[in-house]
């Protein structure tokens, strides 16, 4: 696109939701700096901040049909502070799971079980990592943060029948791993 730095932020969106990557791309360099150094500010690596600000283009891109954006810096800005918020929630719910784990040691010293709890819940990750992506993500959201599938369904822009369906395949897939896993090391 020549002289795409000379374009507005509304023809590039314009641009944009007429599938323009070269659009794409001139709003991936305008802002992609300014966007990492407010991630960065609040997260605690510069990997994660950069990955969040990647993950805020893949939504502008994969939403640009669907949604209807006034002003383009403004969205971005919106999309990545979300994302960082989400984070910090995603960890204190790790700290809170962590601690409680920590004071079931003290309170019952079964280390035995604690480990095999956390052998489960390691596996269990494996597996679901290699779940198809919205099927691990409505599940890691609904099983691993006691999130309910109504909010699932809500924070992926999906119906609660489609969070439902991903739900019971990545399940079912679970279920399956599991028990071969456990018949093949303790059969």
């Amino acid at each position: 696109m020549k002289n795409a730095h000379l374009h507005q932020d509304s023809d590039l969106w314009n641009l944009i939701k007429a599938d323009s990557i070269p659009a794409f791309n001139e709003v991936y360099s305008r802002y992609w700096e300014q966007l990492f150094r407010v991630a960065y500010k609040r997260l605690p690596s510069k990997e994660i901040a950069e990955e969040i600000v990647q993950d805020t283009f893949i939504i502008l891109w994969e939403k640009r049909h669907t949604i209807e954006v006034e002003i383009l810096k403004s969205y971005l800005f919106a999309i990545t502070r979300y994302a960082i918020f989400h984070y910090h929630a995603r960890q204190e719910t790790i700290r809170t799971r962590m601690q409680e784990m920590a004071a079931m040691t003290q309170s019952a010293p079964d280390i035995e079980a604690i480990v095999n709890a956390r052998l489960l819940l390691q596996l269990v990750d494996a597996i679901a990592a290699e779940l198809p992506e919205k099927s691990r993500l409505v599940f890691a959201d609904n099983k691993l943060k006691d999130h309910a599938l109504s909010e699932s369904a809500q924070s992926f822009n999906i119906s609660v029948k489609t969070a439902e369906g991903h739900l019971t395949r990545a399940l079912k897939t679970v279920r399956l791993k599991l028990g071969t896993l456990y018949t093949t090391l303790f059969m």
